[in-house]
């Protein structure tokens, strides 16, 4: 009689460990991939109205009118759902006043956050001094770039492990607009008439993952100890009940 009851508590300590080991499902490694962000002529012929110039910031590279950036493993993020949240490249571009002498913006780790739609970047911009006035710089981090419309999926699992997501339409967002055109000695007014129309483009997403093998957490750990505990305290009152 004492046996059914640490047989039905075994099968359940049982039965718990091997939910607990499919919950976790399988995980997976960033293995390749970056962002790539594509200026549109429109906007590198309105930035040049503007007197300003466009170059790549290593590591990142220029080739044309787009900017390239590698990415790592620590610098993508992905839920529990295995939805890419965010990716964030190495290095960027900067921006160069050809007008203004000593105005330029350095914009580096260009991060694309799918959630909300959002490019961000560290911002580091030059003082300078000039007719108009002068300009302290100033370092920003994670100053919301662009915003823009969301294409393509985010999903490892959906994609075979080959992500690849975009966003375009990219308009410079209200707080990015003064922060730049002021570090790089642009007049209000030709902020307010050119940066918020502008279609600078597109950024794109591109990730290659590879699974491993899922690590049981803790907790499964311990109710596969209460398991074989059970097991062995079981059989050990089955030998003596049948003495």
């Amino acid at each position: 009689m004492t046996i059914k009851p640490l047989k039905a508590l075994m099968i359940a300590a049982v039965a718990a460990v091997s939910c607990a080991a499919q919950a976790s499902g399988p995980g997976y490694t960033f293995t390749d991939g970056g962002a790539v962000l594509t200026f549109t002529s429109d906007s590198l012929a309105a930035l040049n109205t503007a007197g300003v110039g466009v170059t790549a910031t290593a590591p990142a590279t220029f080739d044309g009118a787009k900017i390239t950036m590698t990415s790592d493993d620590p610098r993508v993020i992905w839920n529990s759902n295995f939805d890419v949240t965010s990716l964030t490249g190495f290095g960027g571009f900067t921006l160069t006043s050809s007008t203004t002498k000593g105005a330029q913006v350095v914009l580096s780790n260009i991060s694309l956050d799918t959630a909300s739609v959002t490019v961000y970047a560290d911002v580091v911009t030059s003082s300078f001094s000039s007719n108009f006035g002068s300009y302290q710089g100033k370092t920003i981090s994670k100053l919301a770039l662009f915003t823009g419309t969301a294409a393509g999926s985010t999903n490892i699992l959906a994609s075979g492990g080959n992500v690849s997501t975009s966003i375009g339409n990219l308009k410079l967002t209200g707080t990015a607009i003064p922060e730049l055109g002021n570090a790089l000695g642009v007049p209000t007014f030709i902020q307010q008439a050119l940066f918020p129309s502008i279609n600078f483009g597109t950024i794109a997403l591109n990730g290659q993952f590879a699974a491993v093998p899922s690590v049981p957490e803790p907790s499964t750990f311990a109710l596969m100890g209460m398991g074989v505990g059970l097991i062995a305290l079981v059989q050990a009152r089955r030998r003596r009940l049948t003495r």
